[in-house]
This record gives structure tokens, C-alpha cells and sequence, in this order.
């Protein structure tokens, strides 16, 4: 109010306003000096602090802002825990069942590992603590792992995964006493239609199969369709849900390699790669498995940190583990290589229906060549760029964009 013109003038014609004026200089110069003195004091506090600190990291060997497992630092989390009512469900329902370094949220002093969400959205799994190489982050026991074929039968009960899809259906998703024993596990599977269902090419139009041009691809696409359309007529199914049933196989369990004790004998021991996944041959006799909370993990096809291992798989009470195949800091993402190991961007769109932005296998896989690989790029109906400019073009297309996701994935990993 000391600054509106028509008081200020009352206030200079009077003789109280000098004595104000005169008192209110005192104080301004007063609470100056202090003001000046606790910057003082402020600025010899800071300093000494910082040269106590510096004293203790040259006694202690710390390292500033270090992530290592002797750092002091917290821990970043990129991730949103996943509090959802169905997954704390097959969490306290594998921990019921003896599960190993499960997380939930009831102050589990063992958590390893919990599921969450990334910023875009895409579910997985996440470390809550620092892990070292080949330490195991979670175990399942066994008999918590759903069996698709029966393992006496060496597989033969399934030899396709259309087979393995109807025998899903039949054994777990539509048998109603089953159904209701592994219900905490079922109701996490991805819904169709749902944000987390990524169809495969066999959930392709003929016209969209034929877009996609690279042989070997097209060709798998359509020997899958064949097969569950003549596996839905031998088990009376619909083809509908059989090819629901198959993708949730396809994309979700894990192949076990089965071999009898003379072939064990004769075997090699396996080979690994930098990546510490096993190089193998490929087997005769598998059986297909899916196994709760771990077939969560996403897929890295060139930084794979974990692996999934077998426990004392002579015994009646086996696990079925998580690896860290390299130390991994607390808050980062699980991640494991699908299928083989060493599997192109072919195989991963056929069987999980993503395309991955980088792998290193694909390179290799056009260099081999073969009657169903199309040998440069040359061979291609459009150029690279122009399938750049046409995935700009079809936002509004999900099939178009995943279709040409694949086709620039490819052209980009021939070699110059």
C-alpha cells in the first residue's frame, strides 16, 4: 500500500513519515546483516560437509552414483508394479505352492522378482534387488508347470503345436475341475482381442499372408492354418478356438528337450553362445510346457540377461528356474531369448507374433540363404525406403504395420 501515489503524497508532507522512514531504513539494514551473516554460516557448513564426504570416499573406496553391488545408491525403477487382484492371485497361489522369490505385496522379505509395467505399457518382469551372474532369481516347482503332451509318450501325443493347442483346451482351459485348480494362472493369459494379444500370420487373410513375401514365412503361415484346421476336425473343436488355444501355446510355453539314457550318453555337452544360451541340434522328442509367472518374462533377442534352467530334473520335486546369465542391477527388466535361442525374426513372428527391433540372427539367416529366403534385396517387390514411407502411411493398420515391420526388419540386415 506504501506504493499507491495518493497516500505516498500524504505521507512526504508529514512529519511522522521521517521518523518512519528513518525506522524502516534501520530494519532493512539490520535484517541485511543478518541475512548476509546466515549466508555465511550457510555457505561454511556446506563446505565442510562436502570436504567430510570426500574424506570418507577416499577412506572407503566409494564410487559416486555407482550401481554396483557394493554402491550405496537407490535404486531406479522404471517400472509400475503390477497390483492387479488376478496377478497378486497367481502370485500368493505359486507361493502357496512353495514358489522361490516371488514378490507381492504383503511385505515378502524373499522377493527377488515382481511383475509390473513398463512406461509404454507392455508387462514384465522386474528385479527388486541386485542379482550376479547365475544367481536364480525364482523358482516353480514343477508340478506348477502345465504339461501339454504326456512326457511317457515322448511327445508323440502332440507333434505339432496345434496338437499342443487342442490338448491345452481340453486339459486346462475348457475342462471345468481343471479349469478351476490353475483358475489364478489361467485368468492371466492374454484375452483375444485384448491389448496383450499379438496374432501370429496364421491369424492372416490369404491376401495379408501373400504381402509379407519372404517364402519361408508365408509357407509356415499356412502350414499352421492347415494344421489346426485338421486337428479342429479330428477333436470336433471349432477352428476358432483351436487357433486361440494354439497362439496361447505357440506364444507362452516352453519346449523341453526329451531323450532317452543311451541318447544322453552319446550326446555332446552343449555349446553356449556369448549370450549363455545353449547351442543345440535340433531334437527329436520335446514336449511343450507352460510355466506360471516366468512365461512372463519378455523376450531380448542381442541382451538376453536370464535363461531358463532346469533344477534336479532326475527328482520327483524338480524346479523350474529363472538365471541371471550376467550381473543385473535392482529395477531392471528380466528379460530371456524365446525359443531356441538363436531364432530369426521368421520364427519369432511365427510363433509369438512380434517382430524384434534388432536381431543379429536374421543377418546370418539371409546369408545362409535357401529355396524359402529371398537372397537380396533385390529379390523384394518394393525397396526398403518406400516400406518406410508405406509404415508411416498405415497407422490406422495393424496388420499392415506389423506386416511391414517385418519386410523393413529384414531388408535392413542385409549385409552391404
Amino acid at each position: 500500500w506504501f506504493r499507491k501515489n495518493s497516500i505516498m503524497v500524504v505521507l512526504q508532507h508529514s512529519r511522522p513519515f521521517l521518523w518512519m522512514k528513518t525506522l524502516w531504513t534501520v530494519l532493512v539494514l539490520v535484517i541485511i546483516f543478518h541475512v548476509t551473516i546466515f549466508d555465511r554460516q550457510q555457505h561454511h557448513q556446506v563446505h565442510a560437509l562436502a570436504s567430510t564426504k570426500k574424506s570418507n570416499k577416499k577412506k572407503t573406496g566409494g564410487s559416486s552414483g555407482g550401481v554396483g553391488f557394493g554402491a550405496t545408491k537407490q535404486p531406479t525403477f522404471v517400472h509400475t508394479p503390477d497390483t492387479s487382484e488376478s496377478t497378486q492371485r497367481l502370485v500368493q497361489f505359486l507361493q502357496r505352492n512353495k514358489a522361490r522369490g516371488l514378490a507381492d505385496d504383503n511385505g515378502n522379505s524373499n522377493k527377488v522378482v515382481e511383475i509390473g509395467f513398463l512406461p509404454n505399457g507392455v508387462r514384465g518382469l522386474f528385479c527388486t534387488t541386485n542379482l550376479k551372474k547365475g544367481q536364480i532369481v525364482c523358482q516353480i516347482p514343477s508340478d506348477m508347470a502345465l504339461a501339454l503332451s504326456d512326457p511317457s509318450k515322448n511327445g508323440q501325443d502332440a507333434p505339432t503345436v496345434a496338437h499342443g493347442g487342442a490338448n491345452f483346451w481340453e486339459m486346462y482351459y475348457h475342462n471345468e475341475q481343471a479349469r478351476s485348480l490353475w483358475s489364478p494362472y489361467l485368468d492371466t493369459l492374454p484375452k483375444q482381442g485384448s491389448e496383450q494379444f499379438d496374432p501370429t500370420p496364421d491369424f492372416f487373410c490369404d491376401d495379408d499372408l501373400d504381402l509379407l513375401e519372404f517364402p519361408r514365412l508365408v509357407q509356415k503361415a499356412k502350414e499352421r492354418k492347415e494344421q489346426i484346421a485338421q486337428v479342429a476336425a479330428e477333436k470336433g473343436m471349432s477352428v476358432e478356438d483351436l487357433q486361440f488355444a494354439t497362439w496361447l501355446v505357440s506364444s507362452r510355453a516352453f519346449q523341453l528337450s526329451l531323450s532317452s539314457a543311451e541318447e544322453e550318453k552319446d550326446n555332446e555337452m552343449p555349446q553356449y553362445d556369448e549370450r549363455g544360451q545353449v547351442i543345440t541340434k535340433a531334437q527329436k522328442k520335446t514336449i511343450r510346457v507352460m510355466v506360471p509367472f516366468i512365461d512372463m518374462a519378455n523376450h531380448s533377442s542381442d541382451q538376453p540377461n536370464c535363461k531358463l534352467t532346469l533344477i534336479d530334473p532326475e527328482k520327483d520335486d524338480a524346479w523350474f528356474a529363472l538365471e541371471a546369465t550376467r550381473p543385473i542391477t535392482a529395477g531392471k527388466e528380466l528379460v530371456i531369448s524365446y525359443g531356441s535361442g538363436v531364432d530369426s525374426s521368421v520364427e519369432l513372428f511365427m510363433d509369438y507374433g512380434f517382430v524384434p527391433s534388432t536381431n543379429r540372427i536374421d543377418s546370418i539367416m539371409l546369408e545362409k540363404g535357401g529355396d524359402d529366403a529371398i537372397k537380396s534385396l533385390d529379390g523384394w517387390t518394393t525397396t526398403l525406403e518406400e516400406d518406410k514411407t508405406m509404415f508411416e502411411m498405415s497407422k490406422d493398420d495393424p496388420v499392415l504395420q506389423k506386416i511391414l515391420r517385418f519386410r523393413i526388419r529384414l531388408k535392413e540386415s542385409y549385409k552391404k
